[in-house]
C-alpha cells in the first residue's frame, strides 16, 4: 500500500511538473485547444441509371479508398404477407442465404471466405478487385435462391424461439400494445409473426412470394464507391441483367389507421417487474410535410437530443430513469407516420414520471414553448453532426436508399443544413401545436399492476384499462 501511495505522489508531482513546461513544437500544452470551424458536408452526386431489364440503379461515385458498397433493395415489405401467413417476409429474407440452385449454404460461406468479406442478399462492401464476383453471389441469392427445406424447419423453429423470447420484452409488448392502439386490430402495422402463422408457412408459399415480388421491377441498387459509372454499370448488367422480368409491380395497399380516440392509458400486466416501460404517442405527420424540418428540430428540444426537455426532467431533475426521449417515425408517402415519447422507469415511481412526461408535452404546446435558445441547441445538433453520418461508403450508401424511398430531392444533403436554417422558433412552436395532441394519445403502460395500478388511477391521467399484448380489455378481477 505504501509503494502504491508513493507511485501515487509522484504520478502527481510529474504532472504539476508538465503542466508548467513551456511550449514544445509550437504547443502551449498549458492553453486549452480550441475547435476549428465546422466542417461543411458536400454529399456526392447521385448519378440514376436503368438496367435492360428494367432495375433502378443509383451510382454514387468515390475513389478516396479503393472500395465498394453496394445495396440491393427489394420492395417487398412485410405488409405484403399473405393472410395467415405473417412473418412470410422475415423468413424469406434468412432463407435467401441458405443456398442457391447451383450453390449450397456451405459453399456460399467457402466463396465469402475466400473473398474476405460476406455478401448478403441485401448488401456488402468489399474492395475493388472483388466487386464482380460478389455482385454474382448477390445476384445468385436474390435470383435462384433453392428453398431447401430442411433450412426452412429449422428457421421456423428459431422464430417460435425468439417469439417465445420477445413476449418476454417489456419493449416488445409495449410496441405490440401501442401499434393495436394507434393502428387498429388487423392494420398491416399491426400484425406479427406468430406460431400459428410460422406453422402455416410453406416451401410453396416462399417460392410463389418470391416469384411474384422479386423481379426487376421492384428493385434498386445502390453502388457507391470506387467505381466510374460506366464501369460500375456494366458489372451490374453482367451480374443482373438477366433477371427476367414477370410478376407484377409492388404496390402497398395500406388502409387508414383508425380514428383516434380520447387519450387512454393501456396496462399491461408484468407481475414482478423492476420497472415500468412506458409509450406515449399518437399517428404523425407524412414523410413530405412541409414542416418537416421545424418538427424534427421542435422534437430536438422535446426528447430528441440528451439536453432535451424529457430527459432533464425524468432523468436529471428526477433521477426516475436512466433516460427518456421522443421522435417522429416516418413511413413511405402517402402514408402517415408516428409520434412517440418513451422511457423505462423505477417501478414505484411510474405515476410521477407519467405526470411529469404528461406535463412537458403539454407545456411545449402551450404554457412553456420552446425557446430560442432551445431552438439554436436543436439546430446546431443537427447540423453539426451530419458529416459523422458518413463516414463510411456503407452510410452513404444507405443515404442515398432513403432519398430514393422517400422520393427526396438528390441534393437533399446538401441542403440540410440551409433547410434547418430557414426554422423560426415561431415555425417550430407551430409544428409542437399541429402534431402534439396530449388529449388523444395513446399512454402504454407495461409493469407490475399490483404496485402501480392504484396509483395510476389516482393520478387522474386518463382513464385506465387492463389490455392483454393486442390492447384488447381483459377481465378486470
Amino acid at each position: 500500500m505504501r509503494h502504491l501511495s508513493c507511485a501515487f505522489a509522484a504520478a502527481l508531482v510529474l504532472t504539476a511538473a508538465a503542466a508548467q513546461l513551456p511550449a514544445q513544437g509550437g504547443v502551449d500544452r498549458t492553453k486549452r485547444p480550441t475547435s476549428g470551424a465546422p466542417v461543411a458536408l458536400h454529399f456526392p452526386k447521385v448519378e440514376r441509371r436503368t438496367l435492360s431489364n428494367g432495375i433502378s440503379v443509383a451510382l454514387l461515385e468515390s475513389h478516396e479508398l479503393p472500395v465498394v458498397s453496394v445495396q440491393a433493395i427489394v420492395e417487398a415489405r412485410g405488409t405484403l404477407d399473405p393472410p395467415d401467413r405473417d412473418g412470410l417476409v422475415i423468413v424469406l429474407g434468412q432463407m435467401l442465404t441458405e443456398g442457391t440452385t447451383s450453390m449450397t449454404a456451405d459453399q456460399l460461406a467457402e466463396a465469402f471466405a475466400d473473398l474476405g468479406n460476406t455478401v448478403n442478399p441485401g448488401f456488402f462492401t468489399t474492395i475493388t478487385p472483388n466487386v464482380d464476383r460478389s455482385l454474382a453471389l448477390m445476384a445468385d441469392m436474390l435470383m435462384h435462391p433453392a428453398f431447401p427445406q430442411a433450412s426452412l424447419d429449422r428457421i421456423r423453429a428459431n422464430e417460435m424461439a425468439s417469439i417465445k423470447r420477445l413476449r418476454d420484452q417489456p419493449g416488445y409488448l409495449a410496441q405490440r400494445v401501442f401499434n393495436n392502439a394507434v393502428y387498429g386490430t388487423g392494420h398491416p402495422y399491426e400484425r406479427v409473426r406468430t406460431d400459428a402463422s410460422l406453422t402455416a408457412m410453406t416451401r410453396d408459399d416462399l417460392i410463389n412470394f418470391h416469384s411474384t415480388y422479386y423481379r426487376p421491377q421492384n428493385v434498386t441498387i445502390v453502388l457507391a464507391g470506387d467505381l466510374k459509372p460506366p464501369d460500375a454499370l456494366a458489372k451490374l448488367e453482367k451480374a443482373f441483367g438477366g433477371w427476367p422480368k414477370g410478376g407484377k409491380k409492388t404496390v402497398y395497399d395500406i388502409p387508414a389507421a383508425k380514428s383516434a380516440d380520447a387519450t387512454m392509458i393501456y396496462l399491461y400486466d408484468r407481475p414482478n417487474s423492476p420497472q415500468s416501460t412506458i409509450v406515449v404517442g399518437q399517428l404523425g405527420p407524412r414523410r413530405d410535410s412541409p414542416d418537416y424540418y421545424a418538427t424534427e428540430l421542435m422534437n430536438a428540444g422535446l426528447g430528441g437530443i440528451f439536453n432535451s426537455r424529457l430527459n432533464l426532467n425524468l432523468r436529471e431533475q428526477h433521477a426516475y430513469t436512466y433516460g427518456a426521449n421522443s421522435g417522429f417515425g416516418y413511413r413511405r408517402v402517402p402514408e402517415v407516420g408516428f409520434f412517440a415519447a418513451n422511457t423505462q422507469v423505477v417501478t414505484p415511481k411510474t405515476d410521477s414520471a407519467l405526470i411529469e412526461l404528461m406535463k412537458e408535452l403539454k407545456e411545449i404546446r402551450d404554457a412553456r414553448p420552446l425557446t430560442q435558445a432551445e431552438l439554436e441547441l436543436s439546430r446546431a445538433n443537427q447540423t453539426l453532426s451530419l458529416p459523422m453520418r458518413f463516414e463510411t461508403l456503407g452510410s452513404m450508401a444507405g443515404a442515398v436508399a432513403g432519398i430514393l424511398r422517400d422520393n427526396l430531392p438528390a441534393d437533399y444533403y446538401d441542403q440540410f443544413s440551409a433547410n434547418m436554417a430557414k426554422v423560426s422558433v415561431g415555425d417550430a412552436r407551430a409544428a409542437a401545436r399541429k402534431y402534439l395532441d396530449p388529449a388523444h394519445m395513446a399512454i402504454v403502460v407495461i409493469g407490475d399492476r399490483k404496485q402501480i395500478e392504484a396509483a395510476l388511477r389516482a393520478a387522474n391521467i386518463a382513464p385506465v384499462v387492463i389490455v392483454d399484448e393486442r390492447a384488447k380489455p381483459v377481465v378486470v378481477p
